[in-house]
Order: C-alpha cells, then sequence, then structure tokens
C-alpha cells in the first residue's frame, strides 16, 4: 500500500526534453502534486524568481538560453526571501558537476534517465525541509513582529515609534513638509480597570487600536507608549489640522460606546500636539509631553498644543524662553 505524501507543494519542471517533461508530469501529478513546465532557463529564471515560487523544482543541466547550473545561481543571486528546493538533472554526475552545483546553491543532483523510486524518496525530503523552512520564516516573521510592536494592541512600540521618527524626521527636513506628533493620554482608565478587572480593561484597549487604525490614514504612524498612552505621527499635517483630527477622534473613536461586562462606557481622553519642524524627535516629544501635562493640569478631557513665547524685553541681554501651551475650550464632559 502507498501511503500519499503529507503535503502537495507546487513543482516546476525546467526542461526542453519534451519526453522526459511528459513522463516527469504525469508521475508527479499521479502522485498529488500541482506541476509546472518551463521549457528554457530563461522562462524558469522568471518563474522561480516570481511573488509565488514553486516549492520544488526539477532542472535539467542542458537548456536553451541559461544552463540548469547558471540558472540556480543567478536566482539564488537574485532571490530576497526563500527559493524552491532545487533538483538538478544531468545524464552523468561527476566530482566537478558536484562542485559546480553545490557552488550554485543546487539542492539536490538526480540522475537520468531518472528512477521513480528514487525521485519520490528525495521529494519526501525535499518537501520535508521545505515545510520546516517555512515554519522557521514563520517563526522568524512572529519573533520581529512582537520585538517591535505592543504584545496586547499589535501596535508599534514606543521603541519602534521612535526608530521611526528619525527617518520620517528627515524626509521632513528633506522635502519641508508638516509633521505634528499627537499624544493621547485615557482620562482615569485605571478605574475602568479597578470596576471591571484588567481583562475587560485589555478588550477596550484592544477594540480602541482596531479603532484608530480604522480612523487614521495608511501613512500615519501610531504606537502604545503607557498603559492607556498612544502616540500619533501625521506626515504632512499642520498644527491646525492636528487640532481638527484631536477634535475628530473624540467623536469617532472615543464617544462609541465600549463594551465593559454588562454596561456600555464613553471614555475621554487629554491630547498634547506639538509640531516637529525637522528637530529631532527626542526634542518633539519632550514638547509633546509637556503639552500633555497642560491639558491633564487643566482639568482633563482637552486639547493642548505646545508653544514657544519669546520675551517681552527684547534688549535683555539674554533671550530666556519659556513654554506655554496654547488652550483649547475643553471637550464638553459627557453624561
Amino acid at each position: 500500500m502507498t501511503l500519499p505524501l503529507p503535503a502537495s507543494p507546487r513543482i516546476l519542471i525546467v526542461s526542453a526534453d519534451e519526453k522526459t517533461t511528459a513522463e516527469l508530469s504525469e508521475r508527479l501529478q499521479g502522485w498529488g502534486y500541482p506541476v509546472q513546465v518551463a521549457t528554457d532557463g530563461v522562462e524558469g529564471g522568471k518563474i522561480l524568481a516570481g511573488p509565488t515560487p514553486p516549492g520544488i523544482a526539477l532542472i535539467d543541466a542542458v537548456l536553451p538560453s541559461l544552463g540548469g547550473i547558471e540558472l540556480v545561481a543567478e536566482v539564488r543571486r537574485r532571490a530576497r526571501k526563500s527559493v524552491a528546493w532545487t533538483m538538478l538533472m544531468n545524464d552523468h554526475v561527476d566530482v566537478d558537476t558536484v562542485a559546480s552545483a553545490s557552488e550554485a546553491g543546487v539542492d539536490d543532483l538526480l540522475l537520468k534517465p531518472i528512477d521513480a523510486l528514487d525521485l519520490r524518496m528525495r521529494l519526501r525530503v525535499a518537501d520535508r525541509v521545505q515545510t520546516l523552512r517555512s515554519d522557521l520564516e514563520e517563526q522568524t516573521k512572529a519573533v520581529r513582529f512582537h520585538a517591535s510592536h505592543d504584545s496586547l494592541t499589535g501596535l508599534w512600540n514606543r521603541e519602534s515609534m521612535l526608530n521611526q521618527l528619525f527617518p520620517e524626521t528627515d524626509r521632513v527636513q528633506r522635502m519641508r513638509t508638516p509633521l505634528t506628533l499627537l499624544l493621547l493620554d485615557l482620562d482615569r482608565f485605571s478605574s475602568v480597570n479597578f470596576e471591571y478587572g484588567y481583562e475587560t480593561g485589555d478588550k477596550v484597549l484592544q477594540e480602541l487600536a482596531n479603532r484608530f487604525r480604522r480612523f487614521l490614514r495608511s501613512y500615519d504612524l501610531i504606537g502604545r507608549c503607557g498603559e492607556d498612552e498612544f502616540l500619533i505621527a501625521m506626515p504632512g499635517c499642520t498644527a491646525e489640522q492636528a487640532m481638527s483630527m484631536a477634535v475628530r477622534l473624540k467623536q469617532t473613536v472615543l464617544q462609541r460606546p465600549f463594551t465593559a461586562g454588562r454596561d456600555a462606557l464613553t471614555l475621554t481622553a487629554s491630547m498634547g500636539i506639538a509640531q516637529s519642524k525637522g528637530r529631532s524627535p527626542l526634542v518633539v516629544l519632550r514638547e509633546v509631553e509637556r503639552a500633555l501635562q497642560d491639558a491633564k493640569a487643566s482639568g482633563r478631557n482637552a486639547v493642548r498644543e505646545y508653544s514657544v513665547v519669546s520675551p517681552v524685553r527684547p534688549e535683555a541681554e539674554c533671550a530666556i524662553s519659556s513654554s506655554s501651551a496654547r488652550m483649547l475650550m475643553p471637550f464638553p464632559t459627557e453624561r
């Protein structure tokens, strides 16, 4: 009794030999493998380097346009991600062929005429290796994601957010376009955790993050920088536009009820705003934090924009700048 293979990756046959191609195609399809055929090296290279490469490739050593070993070497050189498991088919195998194939990145060698049992066993090995490679790539992606994103909300974490602000600031300096930061802190969110429990509080934060994603533009950056604090970077957005954005954030994102157990609650937030003007993100972050502190000090549920007030007397020997916040009317407290 012949057991089926556990998986059936797509197999590419690259060969100008019609007889070999026909025999392999019939055999592989009988084993449950989807088959794709290319008749020369250039065509095979396009498929292997394409956006959806096959899992396994059987490549003839002698091909029109581009030989099998040269084809594999070129694909390996150009590939930005893992490529197919490559098997080189040849009429003879000698030391020079093995050395050239190994240097080019060929994974396995098949002696023609190809024995069915030998091919089947090699395909099982190739399939297992490709599965392990795919699993490893997924795990690597997951590790990178968790290293750069907040584990609860999936938003950027503070460190990653800061890392992205530096190249964004370089772009602002080069293009002379505005960039505004908005720092949002939920008002008295600790009472939600206290009254409904941390599990409910976590669900509220997750729903809030999803609302942020739907509300913001695709090129806006948002990260969770504290338990209930979120930093939003808005390229191309002036301070006046950021103020308008803050009002719409309140109306569209915060005022819609959140589920908390059997209850429905609405949230309010204090927000600080500061303009980049191409300066260091570390400087702008200090300014937006000061604006947020002013918003909290005013009674919360308000927005403040950071600004620098120049001294009144220009004849002063040393110009000492002081910070203040341009105050908007506080949002009306929700009932």
